[in-house]
């Protein structure tokens, strides 16, 4: 499996989306139960063929459309990088064109569409060639997901995610289907396989995610997860009674409606959107409709002159003043500590904490003096001045490794492929390959033992980088043109900083 994650999901939560429009009375409509897929984050790399299963009512289907960008989570965040082919087999009843227009209309998407008789070769090879004039939503379930493994295995993309294909695939085509497989992971490509035939996503997949009532319940090798599940089914089939049943796999029922903490790409206000009605706006609304109710029964009265009574002109109007206040505008960015030492100050609590040079910062939102910074789930607060701010939609100039490795220390030039392998687990797992200086052992910047090098870790303790020396310092500022004393280079799936002043690279991959 390669080092380089090609889809992400980062603690991302979906609400049910057949519910039906709220009443006007009732504007937050969402409740605890419509929760669907709560606060799941995965990591996806080339070469890999994930498999995700799930019991029924799972929403493990939900991902795949997450993941291929036909949906946006309600919360969190989805990362693409390359290119993906998505093919769901409940699509089929949205589908009233012709079977050869479906081909031929597909066929013009794919990047390598030479051949003029490409759609009546794909036609033929997935069987349907006495069918080309039949609308692809009178097809079989079975026709319909041969069709689409056809497709996908000539669309050539990096990505290929099939939702619920595998299992209606002919006999015929599942051996393609494994060698397909094959092929990708050799190639260094993605292929995920969410699914519930289990016998033949286990040999499609060298890696397997089990997804338990909209949550992450378990990830790793096919054999570990797969037996885990089996054992799960086997006590869900064992139970006899209904009180039995609803028991069942309760802490992880309630779980799914536990409402998840605010974090960044989450505003407040979007939070609320879903959740139960809070009884202060209960009482709102109760208030608000009896004034409504009481002015109209004042306008009636006042309409039949009743009650009305003479007044003078002469009102003294008290002048009311609003203080301005520097509110926090809503963004998602990121700070970098180039200084020895700075104090980040805690936001609606009392706690305080230091950050070390480099320690890597997510910033949630800014005012006019201030960014705010999320960490382990708690807000803080860091006057501008004091880091370095990045945003990594900005323009960068683009060097390869192989390029600006010359200037970086060979540790990390030599074999970076061992360390971004470890990029993005968590900070207690990658201990286990990437042993920590135990004394300096420090939440968001770690030495490593006996190697010039350190760990950065990102808000959510996930290791997101390293500091690297800088090799041949001089030589590097004249061959790219260096005149400041920070330099950002955009290179592969990471960015490269240079702290000239400190003599230090820093590569961070988000």
């Amino acid at each position: 499996m390669g080092s380089s994650i090609i889809l992400k999901l980062l603690n991302v939560t979906t609400y049910y989306r057949d519910k039906k429009a709220p009443k006007w009375y009732l504007p937050y409509g969402y409740g605890a139960n419509d929760i669907e897929l709560n606060n799941i984050s995965l990591h996806i790399y080339k070469g890999e063929a994930l498999a995700i299963i799930g019991e029924a009512e799972s929403s493990k289907a939900l991902i795949g459309r997450l993941l291929s960008g036909e949906i946006k989570p309600d919360k969190g965040k989805v990362v693409r990088k390359r290119d993906v082919f998505f093919a769901d087999i409940s699509d089929k009843k949205q589908q009233d064109d012709t079977v050869h227009n479906y081909v031929s209309e597909a066929v013009s998407l794919f990047s390598d569409n030479g051949k003029t008789n490409k759609t009546e070769e794909l036609i033929k090879e997935a069987q349907l060639n006495e069918q080309t004039s039949q609308q692809i939503n009178q097809l079989s379930d079975i026709s319909y997901a041969n069709l689409l493994f056809v497709l996908a295995k000539h669309s050539k993309a990096s990505v290929i995610i099939f939702n619920h294909i595998i299992e209606h695939l002919d006999d015929t085509f599942v051996e393609q289907a494994i060698a397909l497989s094959e092929s990708y992971i050799e190639d260094n490509l993605t292929i995920i396989s969410i699914d519930d035939n289990l016998e033949r996503v286990e040999q499609t997949s060298n890696y397997a995610t089990w997804i338990s009532h909209g949550q992450l319940r378990m990830t790793g090798s096919v054999s570990e997860v797969f037996s885990q599940y089996r054992e799960h089914e086997s006590d869900w089939q064992s139970l006899e009674t209904e009180d039995e049943r609803s028991n069942f796999d309760l802490d992880w029922k309630k779980k799914r409606t536990r409402v998840p903490e605010l974090s960044y790409n989450f505003r407040r206000t979007e939070r609320y959107e879903h959740i139960n009605t809070p009884h202060a706006i209960t009482r709102f609304w109760t208030i608000l409709l009896s004034c409504l109710a009481a002015l109209l029964f004042v306008a009636v009265l006042l309409f039949n002159n009743v009650g009305v009574m003479n007044m003078g002109n002469d009102v003294n109007h008290a002048s009311i003043q609003t203080k301005h206040k520097d509110t926090y505008e809503e963004k998602l960015a990121y700070g970098i500590n180039l200084k020895n030492k700075v104090k980040l100050k805690g936001l609606n609590h009392n706690k305080n904490i230091s950050a070390k040079r480099y320690a890597f910062l997510t910033i949630t939102g800014e005012n006019s003096k201030n960014y705010r910074i999320i960490l382990d789930n708690k807000q803080y607060t860091i006057p501008k001045n004091q880091i370095r701010y990045f945003d990594p939609a900005g323009l960068f100039e683009k060097h390869s490794l192989k390029a600006l490795s010359p200037y970086i220390h060979s540790k990390y030039s030599k074999f970076n492929e061992f360390y971004n392998g470890n990029l993005h687990k968590s900070h207690k797992k990658v201990t286990d390959s990437l042993k920590p200086k135990d004394d300096k052992d420090n939440r968001l910047v770690t030495p490593i033992l006996q190697q010039p090098m350190s760990m950065i870790f990102n808000d959510r303790n996930d290791l997101t980088g390293f500091v690297v020396p800088i090799k041949d310092k001089a030589k590097l500022k004249k061959k790219f043109n260096i005149d400041s004393d920070f330099w950002i280079v955009k290179s592969g799936d990471g960015y490269f900083m240079a702290d000239v002043k400190n003599n230090k690279w820093i590569y961070i991959e988000l």
